[in-house]
């Protein structure tokens, strides 16, 4: 029966790969931020702590309260991010930096934490980049960013611990149908009511295509459920990859990206931007 932590449990992916490890029997320790609820509270199985992967002192606790089993922690899968969307020029440049602490610092907090109980069982750690992570997209710069940034960490890490007998691996999805997709969409139709003036006339309609993009994308997305099969892939193959990519979108657009020159993929963002 293996022990796996799991952040960002309280929805999305997370919450569906906890449901699944309490489902086969497995030890789960959720990863909750506060306030928020799994629906796997009272399972004997599952031990819930809380913990915001933008904080240092938050993660070290989390790490600390984790209830192990004798046999130690066998994998963590750190699901917990954000998705922030905007045009470079418009937006603050805290939207950056929160992106940049939560998705990619929160990253190596998680990972710096769990690579010494990781270690004496041999087992994965499982983080997330993206198709964005390895492709710059319109409205997406803090995104991408911060998950080109998990990319360049997470493979600095492996080299940097080969020979300790631990696999740490990259799940790069496209578009999987959250609730962090309808956020994205209503994120951007807000922004573009809230422009300043001055940016309206430049801007105005790439966010209102950018929303529309977005939301027709989604629905040629992958379900939670066909993603979490690949990251359970990724969990328990004897060899596993370094990366799995997941949905047709992130092979398709990471094979463009190293195929076409910079103007001919320019023109391919243009053309679905521009699509209704």
């Amino acid at each position: 029966m293996p022990t796996i932590l799991i952040t960002g449990a309280g929805s999305g992916m997370g919450r569906e790969l906890a449901h699944r490890a309490a489902s086969r029997g497995d030890r789960v320790i959720a990863a909750l931020l506060p306030g928020e609820r799994c629906g796997l509270e009272g399972n004997p199985a599952v031990s819930i702590i809380t913990m915001d992967v933008g904080d240092d002192a938050s993660v070290e606790a989390g790490f600390a309260n984790a209830q192990l089993s004798e046999s130690g922690l066998d994998c963590v899968v750190h699901c917990a991010g954000i998705s922030l969307s905007g045009a470079v020029e418009v937006e603050p440049l805290d939207t950056l930096r929160h992106a940049l602490n939560v998705n990619t610092v929160g990253s190596a907090r998680v990972l710096r934490q769990a690579l010494p109980l990781i270690r004496p069982t041999h087992g994965r750690i499982i983080l997330f980049a993206s198709l964005w992570g390895r492709v710059g997209g319109p409205m997406l710069s803090a995104y991408c960013a911060s998950k080109h940034a998990i990319e360049a960490i997470v493979d600095s890490a492996r080299r940097e611990t080969r020979g300790q007998g631990i696999d740490i691996i990259l799940i790069e999805p496209g578009v999987v149908r959250t609730n962090m997709v309808e956020q994205t969409v209503t994120g951007s139709r807000s922004g573009a009511n809230s422009l300043p003036e001055r940016y309206r006339a430049l801007y105005g309609d790439l966010y209102q295509k950018f929303a529309r993009m977005i939301d027709r994308e989604s629905t040629g997305g992958v379900s939670v459920e066909e993603a979490a099969d690949v990251i359970e892939q990724a969990m328990f193959a004897a060899r596993p990859r370094t990366r799995y990519r997941v949905g047709k979108d992130a092979k398709a657009v990471i094979a463009l990206a190293s195929l076409l020159p910079d103007r001919a993929l320019d023109g391919v963002f243009r053309k679905m931007l521009d699509r209704q």
